[in-house]
């Protein structure tokens, strides 16, 4: 894991929705992805290493309860994209 105090992660509007939607986020972040997605920017996102490895976990949890092969299937790039992140803390958009 990153041994930075806050990682900055970049996220493409489909990835704050997926977020927002079986993520679980506090409110305050749920406000703010909800403005971002509404006018279809790429959010950054200032995460400490425990709440990434948190949201990580969600997300892997929702992949488990979701029926739809096509979301658990975003989701699950998302997971990896999460993991990759929480490992070199490196969360640009450069490697899309």
């Amino acid at each position: 894991m990153a041994t930075r105090e806050m990682i900055q992660i970049e996220l493409l509007p489909d990835e704050q929705e997926l977020l927002l939607e079986y993520g679980f986020p506090f409110e305050p972040e749920k406000r703010k992805r909800k403005k971002l997605i509404a006018r279809r920017r790429i959010g950054r996102l200032s995460i400490s290493p425990y709440y990434l490895t948190q949201m990580i976990g969600d997300l892997s949890y929702s992949i488990n309860k979701c029926t739809t092969g096509r979301v658990q299937d975003q989701l699950a790039e998302l997971c990896d994209r999460l993991e990759y992140i929480e490992r070199t803390g490196d969360g640009g958009l450069d490697l899309l």
